[in-house]
């Protein structure tokens, strides 16, 4: 299964979101994270990592070379997981073009409705050359203030007025928690071993996995 994280917009969780996807997906087989984004952020993130022992294979690409790529990984790995830049590029759209899954972080704000109308825009097209993608968008980095609850639930009905069937709301979200900071700052994904008070943010990345794979599958 070839996974692409995408949005145009910087900030909204992609390569946390990539790394945590390789690192569960890791566990049940083999899976590449191919790194498209021009700022190498997955490379700086195995970096931090002080076990030789990597969490997920990786290797960084661009687009001339990415459709060869994927092709000759499918013959050695279960899964690959395709992180991208946060602009819109070539590579982005060929990573949304060649995968079975586009997954579309986005940040429950009023900011980043504008840019995730351009996504799912985006994504219509790619459906149009891909008759197999599957999108999907997933809440990342939400308030945990319960006082401020209500806009995220905005957020989902706004995100639900623009289905058309077309991509798949993820009903569980990524909480914006400081464990997911430490462990990628530790270069590791955060179902891994030794992140304090990592229960939480674990817990909410487990849910929304749980939930793609049922997407996957249908």
């Amino acid at each position: 299964m070839v996974f692409s994280i995408c949005n145009e917009k910087g900030g909204s969780g992609k390569t946390t979101f990539a790394i945590n996807l390789a690192t569960k997906l890791n566990e049940q087989g083999k899976c590449l994270v191919i790194d498209l984004d021009p700022q190498k952020s997955i490379s700086a993130f195995l970096s931090f990592r002080e076990e030789k022992k990597m969490p997920f294979d990786f290797k960084n690409s661009h687009s001339g070379e990415l459709q060869e790529l994927i092709k000759q990984a499918k013959k050695s790995y279960q899964n690959i997981v395709i992180d991208t830049g946060g602009r819109d590029s070539t590579e982005m759209r060929g990573a949304m073009i060649y995968s079975d899954i586009c997954i579309i972080p986005t940040i429950p704000n009023g900011l980043d409705v504008v840019v995730l109308s351009k996504m799912l825009d985006y994504l219509k097209e790619a459906e149009k050359i891909n008759r197999n993608l599957k999108g999907v968008v997933a809440i990342t980095k939400a308030t945990t203030n319960p006082f401020l609850q209500y806009k995220i639930g905005e957020f989902q009905d706004f995100i639900k007025s623009k289905n058309e069937n077309d991509f798949f709301l993820l009903k569980n979200i990524i909480f914006e928690r400081e464990a997911l900071k430490e462990a990628i700052l530790q270069g590791k994904g955060i179902v891994e071993a030794g992140i304090k008070n990592s229960k939480r943010a674990k817990e909410d990345f487990l849910k929304v996995f749980k939930e793609l794979m049922e997407v996957t599958n249908e």
